[in-house]
Parts: structure tokens; sequence; C-alpha cells
């Protein structure tokens, strides 16, 4: 848990990631990119600790060499010192990459099913909810 952390930088910390995951795609293969504003708080352990998820769609142009997208993103964060990185395969064949870091977060990257956008999740650090905030209110 990030102690440091409440529920808006807890959120401003995955977006950033989203973004930075976004980086990695080729920008001119991309028609459009949507970054939900609102996001729900999931248990990351007892007494009211939280973590905040995210998404962010980018919607494709054309074709990208996704296991080439997801390989450079596992190769970059693996060699970052408090982050861990791997190769995932879909049930649907598509490759994912899966970033972990600080305070139990947790990021994905992979092709959408019907492959026509990119998908990037996000598991925010986990931080302490104050008690006269609600778990379940969209953040």
């Amino acid at each position: 848990m990030d102690e440091t952390l409440d529920v808006y930088g807890a959120k401003a910390v995955a977006q950033s990631m989203e973004n930075e995951l976004a980086g990695y795609v080729p920008a001119g293969s991309v028609s459009s990119a949507e970054q939900l504003d609102k996001g729900i708080l999931l248990s990351c352990g007892p007494d009211g600790v939280y973590q905040w998820t995210g998404h962010n769609y980018l919607t494709l142009s054309g074709p990208i060499d996704v296991q080439e997208t997801v390989d450079e993103i596992a190769q970059t964060f693996a060699s970052k010192p408090t982050f861990a990185a791997q190769v995932e395969m879909t049930r649907d064949g598509a490759p994912r990459a899966r970033v972990v870091g600080p305070a139990g977060s947790s990021y994905s990257l992979t092709l959408s099913v019907d492959r026509s956008r990119i998908e990037i999740f996000s598991f925010s650090p986990c931080f302490r909810l104050p008690d006269d905030m609600s778990r379940r209110a969209d953040y």
C-alpha cells in the first residue's frame, strides 16, 4: 500500500501509466483515443484499502504489430527497478503486455477481441480510503 496516495493521487498515477503505455502504439495507426474519466474502486486488502481502476481505448485506423508493441513494453518495464513485466496470450490468441508496479498496481495492454482497438486497463497502487468517502462512488 502507498500511504502517500489518496483516491485522486492513485487515479492520477493509473491514468498517467495508461497514457505512457498508449505511447508505445504508433500514433499514425490510431484514429481516436478515449480515456475513461471515471473508474470504480476494488478492494486491495482489509480495512479500507482500495485501488482505482481505469481504461484507455485506442481505436485503430490501420494494422499494427501488436506482438512487437507488447514485447517492447515488457522489455522496457522489466528493466525498471520497481516494475515487473511479462507477455501473455489472451484466450482469443492476442498478445498482452502485463506490467506490475509498486503497491499492488497492475496494467495491461492488448488488442480487443474484434481487433479494432487497443485496450489498456489499469489498477492503481493500493491506498487507504478515508472513512468519510464511499467505496461505491465513481471517482
